[in-house]
């Protein structure tokens, strides 16, 4: 009897110290992916100034595997979804025309991340750039995952301005 109440005791106390050390790590991350695309600055913009806009290039697409549901709010500033993962709610917070556009997103019971797509022009290419600011939930667990989760966004944003760089290169 003894040895299984300092086993469980041991068990305890690990589990406790994983735990605490989950709480301390931070959840905090900031990323930027660009890509240069030879188009003019305005055709890159024309491409996610609204949301049905993205529908070609992006992971939000109704095409897409993982999609479940989708629909747009009538002035295409607001997007909502559902996919394999949960849902979520994004919605253009900002436009300067022509030079960028400030996203606000809601997925499941992560707190508000904000995006910004800003286009820019340099020696005839434009370079739009992907960044996005948030946080993970809090938790124990989640703080072990900050490391991981702006890779896996980046990836997903490189594979989108990928696409959108095919398709204004291609018109």
């Amino acid at each position: 009897m003894i040895y299984w109440l300092r086993l469980f005791g041991l068990l305890f106390l690990f589990v406790s110290i994983i735990a605490g050390i989950g709480y301390v790590l931070p959840r905090s991350f900031d990323f930027e992916v660009a890509q240069t695309i030879k188009a003019d600055p305005q055709t890159v913009f024309d491409n996610f100034d609204k949301f049905p806009d993205w529908q070609p290039w992006s992971r939000w697409s109704s095409e897409s595997s993982v999609i479940e549901f989708l629909k747009y709010s009538d002035d295409g500033d607001t997007m909502e979804w559902k996919d394999v993962r949960g849902q979520g709610v994004m919605k253009i917070t900002e436009t300067d025309p022509g030079k960028m556009v400030r996203v606000s997103s809601h997925y499941g019971r992560f707190p508000e991340m904000i995006s910004t797509l800003q286009v820019s022009s340099e020696g005839g290419f434009t370079v739009v750039a992907w960044r996005s600011v948030g946080s993970l939930p809090s938790g124990p667990f989640y703080g072990f995952f900050s490391p991981f989760f702006p890779n896996n966004m980046r990836a997903e944003y490189a594979e989108s301005l990928r696409k959108l760089k095919l398709q204004c290169e291609s018109k």
